[in-house]
């Protein structure tokens, strides 16, 4: 795990861009929680394997267990559109 590559992502969400991206495909600005603990995680225990490991792990089960709520905004715009 690189803690220089999670802090990138850390201050990429937190950026402007990052900021429009998730208001623009979600409908709401994000507040970067993935992103941040995944930073704190990494500083925390970035040199012990079996860890960072079993984080990844829980990051792909959590993955599949959520939905992914853009659908549902591009659903809305299309028949917003369309009337």
């Amino acid at each position: 795990m690189s803690c220089r590559e999670a802090f990138d992502q850390l201050t990429s969400c937190y950026s402007i861009g990052g900021q429009f991206r998730s208001y623009y495909r979600y409908g709401d600005f994000t507040s970067c929680d993935k992103q941040v603990s995944k930073f704190k995680f990494c500083i925390i225990h970035g040199n012990d394997p079996v860890k960072v490991q079993e984080w990844y792990k829980d990051q792909v089960s959590n993955n599949k267990a959520l939905e992914n709520t853009s659908g549902v905004i591009w659903q809305e715009r299309e028949t917003t559109a369309n009337k």
